[in-house]
């Protein structure tokens, strides 16, 4: 009798695995589930405004107001902070799993699955810094071009 054995795709398993959880973490951390705290947060209007009066102050030279409160302290296990490692590291990780399995003619299915979650997971948290520096930068050129009326009013 003839038996065949499967080829497993041992390191693709575990890379995809990996992958996964880096592009659960990435997702969340994009999302900004876990950084939202409504009774610290202030409102769009409200930073803008300070930004506003900040720089008022600066360019009449008056001296700066004092901030009316300092933000609320992060506990010892921060889950936010925690993502930011997590997404990128595992997402190269389970890049690297994936490229051993290929290396080992393991099934490609896998393997390939593992690279695309890990650097997909990578390219999400490289392209929400792209997002927030363009939005940042928007929003100083917008105060910017209208600091003639922040100083006049």
């Amino acid at each position: 009798m003839h038996t065949e054995t499967l080829d497993r795709a041992h390191w693709g398993l575990i890379g995809f695995g990996v992958g996964a959880i880096a592009l659960m973490a990435a997702a969340v951390m994009t999302s900004g589930v876990m950084s939202h705290d409504p009774e610290t947060e202030k409102s769009i209007g409200t930073l803008m405004g300070e930004i506003a009066r900040d720089m008022r102050a600066a360019a009449t030279g008056a001296e700066p107001p004092v901030a009316s409160s300092a933000p609320a302290p992060r506990g010892l296990f921060d889950v936010d902070g925690v993502l930011w490692y997590v997404a990128p590291v595992f997402g190269m990780l389970a890049a690297f799993l994936g490229g051993i399995s290929l290396y080992k003619h393991e099934p490609a299915g896998l393997a390939k699955l593992a690279i695309g979650m890990g650097i997909g997971a990578v390219i999400m948290q490289y392209a929400l810094w792209i997002a927030l520096l363009i939005c940042g930068t928007m929003l100083l050129v917008a105060i910017a071009g209208n600091i003639g009326d922040i100083i006049g009013g």
